[in-house]
């Protein structure tokens, strides 16, 4: 179902986060950056057919050229390994690091620099790793630019408190809100129809509280 164009909440003043003279001034990145999230938002079964359907392709290649095992298994190696690097900078690429700047109310993402007004979605990404949840917020400034921020990672470690507390302001200043569909105007299932979006609010609320694995989501988890 495709979402209509939204309209931008106006952003809360800074006065409804933190107290400006406790907040970083200047270009402060948010996040790490890990290769392994290229996988968040994607099961660790999809990850395991790729994997496993490359490494046959390979095999059956090898034995149709009667190559000797230890040359496939050096190819399927080289193979994996190229693939894993490939998406993890394509990944990059699509989402580069994030920095905020809250003296002049603005997110930079890569080479480009957005006003956080100019902000208006947010979406939630999930994985399961082991007994921990990886949360990954991500934004987009229609397709000026997009950002995502590691809420908890795969250790269930999260972002430190100054971290989260410039992230919160940053987003308080935003204009995000859910997105609607023409089949429903008034965005009374919303939630059904774009389930891994939150709103302004919601996002706030994530980022100052990121929930543990055994904790509920705002968003609904098929």
């Amino acid at each position: 179902m495709e979402p209509e164009q939204m309209e931008a909440k106006p952003p809360e003043p800074a006065s409804a986060g933190a107290p400006a003279s406790r907040l970083p001034h200047g270009w402060v990145p948010i996040g790490e950056r890990q290769w392994s999230i290229v996988w968040v938002g994607a099961s660790s079964l999809v990850g395991t057919l790729i994997i496993y359907q490359t490494l046959f392709f390979i095999t059956q290649v090898g034995r149709l050229l009667e190559l000797p095992l230890p040359v496939v298994a050096i190819v399927a190696v080289g193979v994996v390994t190229t693939v894993l690097v490939v998406m993890t900078l394509v990944h990059r690429w699509r989402w580069p690091q994030p920095a905020v700047n809250l003296d002049t109310s603005e997110l930079r993402s890569g080479t480009k620099v957005v006003p956080l007004a100019a902000v208006t979605t947010a979406s939630l990404a999930v994985v399961s790793v082991r007994k921990t949840r990886v949360l990954v917020l991500r934004v987009t400034a229609d397709k000026e630019a997009r950002a995502e921020f590691v809420l908890r990672n795969r250790n269930n470690h999260t972002p430190d408190a100054e971290t989260l507390g410039v992230l919160s302001e940053a987003l308080r200043r935003t204009s995000i809100a859910m997105p609607v569909s023409k089949d429903d105007p008034d965005g009374r299932f919303a939630r059904y129809n774009f389930p891994g979006f939150l709103t302004r609010e919601q996002a706030v609320a994530l980022v100052l509280d990121p929930p543990e694995s055994d904790e509920p989501l705002p968003i609904l988890i098929a």
